[in-house]
């Protein structure tokens, strides 16, 4: 199927500058430099994530404790293939950032430097999906013109505030690698209907390719194969406006086309759904509730593309949703009236509703159909959904270029027009600069959140936590206390509560409110393995053995619960099943020092002293700071 003569005429006057002149150099030369441009000025607006290091959202779980993705090894690959780490199934990114860890090590600079390479190249990919998709939408632009909107639409995608979260913080990486497939699917589609007969194929094929790359690489994309068949109705019209025209013979052939994107993407749908149900990653909740969230998440993030103040690492999700609240009602209402509009103009201005129609399509996996997580909003879920929205302003710089060209447009109205516009996208970058700053570690990041939203439960206790670590008790406490008066829902909170109080020496109070969590959700299994921690300093022996053996019931590759284990059993002199806690931790993780130390000890115990010393020189040589602290005990 190609696209119809007026459209690649349109098209080839919007697009092919040098075409008139002939396959020169200089047009080739021009046609990349572009897009170059835009993905430098992209790594140069966001240049302050490389300075940022992990944080403590999600971090940890995805890379600072798990072994099991370093590295482009056999064992690493079928890992990849079959983890569901935070009920993601995610192989592409998971080797994208086993690349960076064969690269790197554990130094976060280079997994930000993929990061943001990723987005450049989306943003290119983006550049050149605009000048297209503009040149059908306005073939009577020239195109300078035509070239120029999608300049603006590029940059307005790839230096927006909002982009940040998905390139500051290495667990998005699934974004980018998500987002740059899907856009190389766009584009290959669109070249598929550019070329002859004889080459379509191939590129048609090679939409596929990338389209089981993005689906392998986070399943938002899952609205793929509707995205295209929306571009079939507009821009591409290879479908009639009216569902008539979307049967026969020449309809067939569109709709032939989309049965591999189509199985691609309910295969993904199906190992998501599967995947978040078995990991207990599904928000259960009311269909009021979902209702309400839906309704809200589509004009939340509509708001914050157009108004990005106050963007915040997560915009929590309320104990209660009720759609008469003002914002819930404004949202629903707001909503509704955007969607009615955009259909009753869809004769004049197809492309209000074909932006609107991908919008929903693309957000939908997010929205709260179906929940996951904490929150009500994510300023990545707009990382591929809002991306018309930028087609859009470049399209109304386009739009007012032409009216002065044609002296429709007074001169100076059109010059204040394009330095507004020019204004408004220098302003995003600067916000975007700017917001990489708060990713920059975990105590800048919730310091933040809780300037922007002190009534956030989770930012004040993620702080609570930091400062506990750091030795701060008493900021520690009212942070972690007020984060419980704010939310006394959430038991998670008592996990953190308890040891810090442990910490504290409020004995009685920290194995209370580690007790008080387990009860409420017995498979948590560092609340398991923190009270088997403190049990084991009282002294109380086969409680804490019993623990531990709980918690690693939940999660038998918990290192920190084998330690504690090993640790226990050594302690009630049980000198061989200690070894074997110790092993099976330092299986799972080569550099584990503390059960390193372990094994040293069950050596020492057995009277094997050559042993004991060979295992604290490995010690010493990994962790020389605990290999100080034990020294007298291998002399």
């Amino acid at each position: 199927m190609s696209l119809p003569a007026s459209a690649v005429d349109a098209e080839g006057s919007a697009l092919s500058a040098g075409s008139r002149l002939g396959p020169s150099l200089l047009s080739r030369v021009a046609a990349w430099a572009v897009p170059t441009e835009i993905s430098v000025v992209t790594m140069a607006v966001l240049l302050p994530v490389l300075r940022a290091g992990w944080v403590d959202w999600d971090d940890p779980i995805n890379f600072l404790t798990n072994p099991y993705y370093r590295g482009l090894g056999w064992g690493q690959l079928r890992w990849m293939l079959t983890a569901t780490v935070m009920g993601h199934w995610i192989p592409v990114t998971w080797l994208t950032l086993g690349a960076d860890y064969a690269l790197w090590g554990m130094k976060p600079f280079g997994y930000h430097l993929t990061s943001l390479l990723l987005h450049a190249a989306s943003a290119a990919v983006f550049y050149l999906i605009a000048r297209r998709l503009l040149g059908l939408a306005v073939p009577t632009a020239s195109p300078l013109v035509s070239g120029f909107g999608a300049v603006v639409a590029a940059l307005f995608f790839a230096v927006h505030p909002l982009r940040v979260e998905s390139v500051a913080w290495i667990t998005e990486r699934r974004d980018l690698t998500s987002g740059l497939f899907f856009l190389l699917t766009i584009l290959a589609y669109l070249r598929a209907h550019e070329r002859p007969p004889a080459v379509r194929a191939g590129w048609r094929w090679a939409a596929v390719a990338c389209a089981a790359l993005a689906l392998a690489s986070k399943s938002i994309v899952m609205g793929l194969p509707l995205a295209l068949v929306i571009l079939d109705v507009y821009p591409l019209r290879l479908l009639g406006p009216r569902p008539r025209a979307w049967v026969g013979a020449r309809a067939w052939a569109v709709w032939r086309e989309k049965v591999p994107f189509a199985l691609l993407a309910i295969g993904a749908a199906a190992i998501a759904f599967h995947v978040q149900r078995s990991t207990g990653y599904l928000t259960d909740a009311e269909p009021a509730a979902r209702v309400v969230m839906v309704f809200y998440s589509v004009w939340f993030h509509v708001w914050k593309t157009f108004v990005p103040l106050n963007l915040a690492p997560i915009y929590e999700l309320p104990y209660r949703l009720t759609l008469l609240d003002p914002p819930y009602l404004l949202s629903t209402v707001a909503t509704l009236a955007t969607t009615t509009a955009v259909w009753f103009l869809r004769k004049r201005w197809p492309a209000g509703l074909a932006t609107w129609a991908f919008y929903l399509v693309i957000l939908a996996p997010v929205s709260g159909v179906v929940h996951t997580g904490n929150h009500l909003g994510a300023d990545r879920n707009t990382y591929l959904p809002c991306a018309g929205f930028a087609l859009l302003v470049g399209a109304l710089v386009i739009v007012v270029a032409e009216a002065w060209r044609r002296g429709r447009l007074r001169t100076a109205i059109a010059a204040v027009a394009v330095v507004l516009i020019a204004s408004w996208i220098v302003g995003l970058a600067g916000a975007a600069r700017s917001q990489a700053g708060v990713w920059h570690d975990p105590e800048t990041l919730w310091r933040y959140a809780i300037e922007v939203e002190p009534g956030c439960a989770i930012c004040n206790h993620n702080l609570g936590v930091i400062l506990g670590a750091r030795g701060d008790h008493a900021q520690a406490l009212a942070l972690l206390e007020h984060a419980r008066a704010l939310r006394p829902d959430r038991s998670d909170f008592y996990s953190s509560y308890g040891v810090l109080l442990l910490e504290m020496g409020r004995r009685q109070e920290g194995l209370a409110a580690l007790r008080y969590r387990i009860a409420k959700n017995p498979g948590d299994f560092t609340a398991r393995t923190n009270l088997g921690i403190a049990l084991i300093e009282d002294g109380r022996l086969a409680d804490a053995i019993s623990q531990l053996e709980q918690a690693l019931r939940a999660k038998p590759d918990s290192v920190p619960a084998l330690d504690a284990l090993g640790r226990a059993l050594l302690t009630d002199g049980r000198g061989d099943a200690a070894m074997a806690a110790f092993e099976r931790a330092l299986a799972v993780n080569p550099t584990d020092s503390v059960g390193r130390l372990g094994m040293a000890r069950v050596f020492l115990a057995r009277g094997d002293r050559a042993a004991a010393r060979a295992q604290y020189e490995i010690l010493r040589e990994r962790d020389p700071q605990l290999a100080g602290r034990v020294e007298q005990e291998f002399r």
